[in-house]
């Protein structure tokens, strides 16, 4: 038992010595398939994130992996499909949501396993993996024609006339993977993927998940 302790300890004082933080932002590009019975549509969405990351290297395990928990916020912008997805009367909805403008804001915690491969002292090829705990914050919907000053809040329930909206999900877990590479062991250029894994609506017949591609740069501080 002491050796298991000596061996943990010795661990954490090595990753915490390597430690590296690094700010990180980009560019979000996402797709959100919509499905209600036999009723299909799709939202286009493009935003931003800006954040940060610890970097804590595994030299002892294998040189060049190393674990990256961090945090960054997400502002993402949308214009909503015709079809809105989460309605419990979506064939009279279509036009109250058509061309609505959505707003959304969260709080994103990635856990992602990295490897750094050596090309020249200056340029490292890197590889990630892992999944991403994303808390909603903020998302509201501006509606586009018949009536542009209503604004609504999808993370709660709407009633219009006959319609209700069901509410949307504030938590969703994405798994994802990418490629980059490191300049000089200062800046970071990378490109990756999130897949979706829960469903974002509350209503029991329907169903919305969301990939994301992603763009980004970062900065060793």
């Amino acid at each position: 038992m002491k050796k298991l302790l000596v061996i943990a300890a010795a661990l954490l004082i090595g990753m915490q010595a390597n430690a590296q933080l690094i700010f990180n932002g980009g560019y979000l590009h996402g797709t959100e398939g919509l499905k209600r019975g036999e009723q299909t549509a799709q939202n286009v969405l493009d935003g931003f994130y800006a954040g940060a990351k610890y970097r804590f290297a595994l030299d002892g395990i294998t040189e060049g992996l190393s674990i990256a928990p961090g945090a960054n916020l997400s502002a993402m912008f949308c214009r909503e499909a015709g079809f809105a997805g989460n309605l419990q009367a979506a064939n009279v909805a279509d036009e109250l949501l058509k061309d609505a403008r959505r707003t959304e804001l969260a709080l994103n915690i990635p856990l992602h396993v990295q490897y750094l491969y050596e090309i020249t002292p200056d340029f490292k090829l890197e590889a990630w993996a892992g999944p991403t705990f994303q808390l909603g914050i903020w998302n509201r919907s501006i509606d586009g024609d018949s009536n542009p000053t209503l604004i609504y809040d999808n993370y709660k329930e709407i009633v219009e006339g006959p319609l209700k909206f069901a509410p949307r999900n504030r938590i969703n877990l994405f798994l994802g993977l990418g490629v980059g590479f490191e300049v000089a062991e200062l800046v970071h250029i990378n490109v990756g993927y999130d897949f979706g894994l829960l469903n974002l609506t509350t209503d029991a017949n329907g169903d919305i998940r969301r990939g994301l591609l992603r763009i980004g740069l970062g900065y060793n501080f």
